[in-house]
């Protein structure tokens, strides 16, 4: 069955671009490069299926701007510098005061009517924006299908309401209960092991490990001449401190060059003091070394109270002299995550790509 699609994103002119953006994100604006983008992306808030989308296309491209297009959209002229323009399904909206129009319902003028009339609103609205003319050089049915594709993959255009292919993911409990273990490698273990390679030749001199267990050092493989020790909430073979991470005085000060706390910090009820002591613990110039999981199903061991984003990160770590934030994850890899769908289940492509907005693992490194 042909994928059906709409339009969905807002447009933004300012300084004689037309911008996508990416409402309440912290995705960079994007620049709509060419006329076709636009002319395509108003054919979609109305028509679905490419081939009827493709039809209009061909028909309208190289037509001249009706008179009454010219005429209703005078008035909104002024708006543009403040305004965002909204694509959605059978709507296109100006919001005069921007996302304050979007939330106070205020200022708003829909021109949906005036769009499927004649597809020539978007055109006319950022006429003075600097817009590459290639509507000619789309002239099949491939190269627009291409076109769809792109807009499709930077999220302007969206599977149309009603044709979302569920397939395995409708359902009410996960493909794997256990992280994705029964069918291969969790996905926030292939982050750690990223963020891993990154940091390992920086974790030297007196090491320690909140949380871990004696293994994690082959696992690491840091630097020859380490001296690797670990802290526990439970005894156990291999563990050298035991004790609560909360509790400052169970390690002396400037004690330790670096500090690995991997998977720890969500279950510390916390973890601003957690990250409080290991300032005291670090010897000045030492480095901390944390990973939590942004994106994953609560695993209380003992308890689960947290999910630090890379903003609480950012803050509980303020003190240290130096942080340097890396941050793994996208739509796709948090479905992943929240299901248990395996590393070896998807490509590195999907694994690699980032989207801000959708954080799988939240990592940082600081220096004392």
């Amino acid at each position: 069955m042909s994928k059906n699609y709409v339009a969905s994103t807002f447009l933004k002119l300012q300084d004689s671009q037309v911008y996508t953006i990416f409402a309440w994100s912290q995705k960079e604006p994007e620049i709509v490069p060419a006329k076709s983008w636009l002319t395509v992306l108003e054919i979609f808030v109305h028509e679905h299926s490419i081939p009827q989308a493709y039809a209009i296309f061909q028909e309208i491209k190289l037509a001249s701007i009706i008179e009454k297009v010219t005429t209703e959209l005078e008035p909104y002229q002024a708006l543009l510098q403040d305004a965002l323009v909204l694509l959605s399904d059978g709507n296109l909206t100006i919001f005069g005061k921007g996302f304050r129009s979007f939330i106070e319902k205020d200022m708003q003028f829909e021109l949906g009517t005036l769009s499927r009339e004649t597809f020539q609103v978007l055109l006319h609205l950022f006429a003075q924006a600097q817009l590459v003319d290639d509507l000619e050089e789309i002239d099949d049915l491939e190269k627009f299908s291409n076109l769809v594709d792109e807009l499709e993959s930077r999220g302007l255009l969206s599977p149309a309401p009603g044709s979302i292919d569920w397939g395995d993911l409708k359902k009410t409990v996960p493909i794997c209960q256990a992280f994705g273990l029964t069918r291969g490698t969790p996905v926030d273990r292939y982050y750690l092991s990223k963020f891993i390679s990154e940091i390992r030749p920086q974790v030297t001199g007196q090491v320690l490990e909140i949380g871990g267990t004696p293994k994690d050092k082959d696992f690491y493989e840091l630097a020859p001449g380490t001296s690797y020790k670990v802290m526990n909430l439970e005894a156990g073979l291999g563990v050298d401190i035991l004790g609560d991470v909360h509790d400052s005085s169970i390690v002396d000060s400037d004690s330790f060059d670096s500090i690995i706390i991997f998977n720890v910090l969500e279950h510390c009820y916390a973890p601003w003091i957690a990250v409080e002591n290991i300032y005291k613990w670090l010897k000045p110039g030492g480095k901390c070394f944390a990973m939590v999981p942004s994106s994953i199903r609560i695993h209380a061991t003992p308890k689960d109270y947290w999910r630090p984003l890379p903003d609480a990160f950012a803050w509980m770590f303020r003190n240290f002299s130096k942080q340097k934030m890396y941050v793994y994850g996208n739509p796709t890899t948090v479905i992943a995550s929240y299901h248990g769908i395996a590393v070896e289940e998807l490509t590195t492509e999907e694994l690699d790509a980032f989207h801000p907005d959708y954080p799988v693992a939240t990592c940082i490194m600081v220096e004392k």
